[in-house]
């Protein structure tokens, strides 16, 4: 054999056994998956390496990402982050605007939960609820004073109120006074006071202008009730009327059946006010339509960031009882050694090709070596 043919066939081998070693010893890293025996010995380096270290493997894996790459630290980074919280914003408002998008009815929603029945019964329900709660109501206070009843605003806004009250009602007065029906009224009262008075009313009122003297007396009652004296009577005797009001007992103010009477309109009113059939069969979308802008841009921020905040608050709690390093142990344990397999020869495929390549190239460069010593020596 010529000194090159010898060269080129020791390149060729060395080619082949580098490339071969390296193709297999990537190979063993996952084949064969189980032990091979023959008979009741284990065949050496049965099975692959991350087969037969698996177990430790996943446990490693888990410990690393628990301790240097999930930490406490970086959650709490991440949920700082106004980049995020500004893709949940995003999100959470495109949501919304889906969901507004969309027309439910309440009646259609309680038909999808198959709660039918809260629909049909909701009016006899509400209105036995008010009725419960009003005769409790009175029954908890039929025996306190008015004023106890009451809130204290009420009495306030009373008190601040009396006087204007007063102003209003002699102002009613006067018009009604001034007015022709007023002068009417009064000459009506001056006819029907004489004519109580038998003959004498009847002489007096023939010496009488009745015209002027009723025009007169219009007057004087315009002047009495324009006096400041007047309206200062008014208020206090208002003032000295609601005192001796509210010091009764609310059962002496309304009796018991006056309660039950009083009870059942205001029921009836609020049905009839608050139309719940009308909302059942309203989108819900509509209800909250002339607030969307309040809730894309006050609520929505607002409950992202409550969420973000506890979230952060309670990150190291949440993870120790996630316990992170177990949870993805189990996940490499659970994986079969052929995804495993096909998840590193996806990633590294081209990378390990090279491997085996080098080991060719320096099986190849070896083969030109002992060639040349294999001729020279």
């Amino acid at each position: 054999m010529s000194d090159w043919m010898t060269i080129i066939f020791m390149v060729i081998v060395g080619v082949f056994i580098g490339a071969a070693t390296n193709f297999i010893a990537i190979r063993m890293l996952f084949r064969p998956f189980e032990a091979k025996y023959i008979g009741n010995w284990r065949i050496p380096f049965t099975p692959g390496v991350i087969p037969k270290r698996r177990e430790e493997l996943a446990v490693k894996i888990g410990e690393v990402v628990a301790k240097h790459l999930l930490t406490n630290e970086a959650v709490q980074e991440k949920l700082a982050s106004e980049d995020l919280r500004t893709e949940l914003v995003t999100t959470a408002n495109a949501l919304v605007r889906e969901q507004l998008a969309v027309r439910t009815t309440p009646r259609e929603l309680l038909t999808q939960w198959d709660m039918t029945a809260i629909g049909d019964t909701a009016n006899d329900k509400i209105a036995m609820a008010l009725k419960g709660q009003l005769t409790q109501f009175f029954a908890k206070r039929n025996e306190l004073a008015v004023k106890k009843v009451l809130p204290d605003v009420v009495h306030a806004e009373l008190a601040r109120k009396i006087p204007a009250i007063s102003a209003q009602t002699l102002q009613k007065i006067s018009m009604f006074t001034a007015s022709d029906a007023g002068k009417l009224q009064i000459k009506s009262m001056i006819e029907r006071i004489l004519a109580d008075r038998g003959k004498v009313g009847g002489m007096v009122g023939l010496f009488l202008n009745n015209d002027t003297f009723v025009t007169r007396m219009q007057k004087e009652v315009l002047k009495f009730l324009g006096k400041s004296e007047t309206e200062a009577v008014l208020e206090a005797l208002i003032v000295s009327e609601w005192q001796q009001f509210s010091e009764r007992a609310l059962v002496d103010v309304m009796p018991v059946d006056k309660q039950e009477q009083f009870s059942e309109q205001l029921i009836a009113e609020i049905m009839r006010t608050v139309q719940l059939e009308k909302w059942l069969d309203m989108p819900v979308q509509d209800w909250i339509r002339p607030y969307e802008q309040d809730i894309l841009d006050k609520v929505v921020p607002f409950l992202i960031d409550t969420v973000l905040h506890f979230a952060s608050e309670h990150s190291a709690e949440v993870m120790k009882r996630l316990e992170i390093g177990t949870m993805v142990q189990h996940q490499i344990e659970a994986f079969s050694l052929r995804e495993m397999e096909q998840i590193v020869l996806d990633i590294s495929g081209k990378e390990l090709k090279m491997i085996t390549y080098l080991g060719g190239f320096l099986g190849g460069f070896i083969g030109v070596l002992q060639g040349i010593i294999a001729i020279w020596f």
